[in-house]
């Protein structure tokens, strides 16, 4: 006689996959078991997807049930360093249309609001803006943003003087006066507003004047006004 008998292999053909194996820091992978009844995993979860966000390389177990028969797998997430974008200005704050170096670090490539993708950039700005770089290493990416004040230019008013004076009978005096700035550079060396003169001759004076960034009222950063004093003999 002869008789037959069928086993069953219960055993799970289990299979684990993620959406991504290597993430950047603060990302996330899904992970999908398939092949078996139940799962459970070294999470604690029991479901056949779970979504997972590793702060560093992690190995995820999920064992796979049919029946009384079990299989195990395993897959691991690799995470990329953070990206952390520095980026320092040369200055603060700037007089008002002069240069500004900004120096991005933290990345290997970069991409600025301002268009070049270099590591350096120059911009000149009238007042307050602000500044986005992005900076990408691998796949993962990270950005920040940077504000560069604008102080404005001070005017210097006119200087205030009678404009003709006389030698004789004897020397004369004028006292010029500039206003507008805070502080005040004199072609004869002086460093106040006011500064009195008696020239022998026909005479031409300069005053710059400064705000407290240091920063001057003309696009080549000097900003000059003349008084031109006539010897009357």
């Amino acid at each position: 006689n002869t008789k037959t008998i069928t086993i069953t292999n219960n055993t799970p053909n289990l299979n684990v996959s993620a959406t991504s194996t290597a993430i950047c820091a603060g990302g996330s992978s899904t992970l999908t078991a398939s092949g078996a009844a139940t799962y459970s995993w070294n999470t604690s979860a029991t479901t056949s997807v779970i979504t997972v966000s590793p702060t560093g390389n992690t190995t995820y177990t999920v064992i796979g049930t049919i029946g009384s028969c079990t299989s195990t797998s395993v897959i691991s997430v690799n995470v990329g360093s953070a990206i952390i974008i520095n980026a320092l200005p040369s200055a603060s704050i700037s007089c008002s249309g002069s240069p500004v170096i900004i120096t991005a670090s933290g990345a290997s490539t970069y991409t600025w609001s301002t268009g070049p993708n270099t590591t350096t950039i120059s911009v000149s700005p009238t007042s307050s803006t602000n500044y986005t770089v992005s900076g990408t290493s691998g796949t993962c990416s990270g950005s920040t943003v940077i504000t560069i004040g604008a102080s404005t230019n001070p005017s210097v008013g006119s200087v205030t003087s009678q404009s003709l004076i006389c030698s004789l009978p004897v020397q004369q005096s004028a006292t010029l006066t500039a206003s507008g700035a805070t502080t005040y550079s004199w072609n004869t060396g002086a460093t106040t507003a006011a500064i009195t003169v008696s020239p022998g001759v026909t005479t031409t004076y300069t005053v710059t004047g400064y705000n407290a960034q240091g920063c001057m009222n003309t696009s080549n950063h000097i900003n000059l006004f003349q008084l031109a004093l006539e010897l009357m003999n």
